[in-house]
């Protein structure tokens, strides 16, 4: 059994491959896909516990990570793409970008902890309460209007949120609690532009600046008046985002540059 994946557009244009977040499936991309697959091979991965790879268990980051590299490796003309994560999926990304960094031309990460944020007793209990109302309407309704998904949305975030194995789903979460950036990687020169909204909640905010400290080479901007799950309430912006960084060009006037954090200094070489 392997994830499932679409292909849209032309095999021989370059590739970006879209990792999507947790709870939803690769619908997400939707509005991505359709402006960019005139000029790029976009390929959407459901990751495992999610989508059209529901029956597929979540094991780790790492081994969601093995099987995308795989995807890429044998899929994509070249064996390389650009990816595009938002968070589960920038973990994921992230993680391919560590352990097969052969199939990585770029990458591009919104929505991801650039220090831990913990997995405290206060985190833990929060997350024990809340996942069985993964399952009620009620409550996956108001999360949608929380994320500010558009309502053509929710039909499809509500079936992901309910055929979601729990299990899988509190592994995640432990992941992305304990997840530190610098420890996963000593030092990456790869091209890497970690985004967040600006109005995302505080540690992903505040954590942006420190992804310098590990990659020198990492471009890090806000999206204005923006959410975790951006990408669906500015559509327009985020495709322009992910042409401008894929083709080498200055990214979009709206997006504002973060400067590294001065307490984190770069490492040697």
């Amino acid at each position: 059994m392997t994830l499932h994946v679409t292909h849209t557009g032309s095999p021989n244009a370059p590739t970006i491959v879209f990792l999507h977040g947790l709870g939803v499936s690769s619908w997400m991309w939707t509005e991505q896909v359709r402006d960019l697959s005139a000029d790029f091979h976009c390929l959407t991965i459901d990751l495992p516990n999610a989508g059209g790879s529901i029956q597929m268990p979540w094991i780790s980051f790492a081994d969601s990570a093995r099987q995308v590299a795989a995807i890429i490796a044998e899929q994509v003309p070249g064996g390389k793409a650009h990816l595009v994560g938002l968070s589960l999926g920038g973990y994921v990304g992230l993680q391919v970008l560590r352990d097969a960094p052969q199939v990585v031309e770029s990458l591009m990460i919104s929505g991801v902890a650039g220090q831990p944020i913990g997995a405290s007793f206060f985190n833990r209990a929060v997350m024990r309460l809340l996942l069985p109302l993964n399952k009620v309407d009620p409550f996956i309704w108001l999360m949608g209007k929380v994320m500010n998904l558009p309502a053509e949305a929710i039909p499809y975030f509500q079936r992901d949120s309910k055929q979601m194995n729990l299990d899988g789903v509190r592994r995640m979460y432990d992941e992305v609690l304990n997840y530190d950036l610098a420890s996963a990687f000593d030092r990456c020169d790869a091209r890497v532009l970690a985004l967040a909204g600006d109005k995302e909640v505080g540690a992903i905010v505040q954590g942006l600046p420190h992804f310098a400290a590990v990659m020198p080479n990492a471009v890090m901007a806000y999206a204005p008046n923006a959410h975790h799950a951006w990408n669906g309430e500015h559509p327009q912006l985020f495709a322009d985002t992910i042409r401008a960084w894929v083709t080498g060009q200055p990214l979009p006037a709206a997006l504002k540059p973060v400067q590294a954090a001065p307490a984190m200094a770069m490492k040697p070489a």
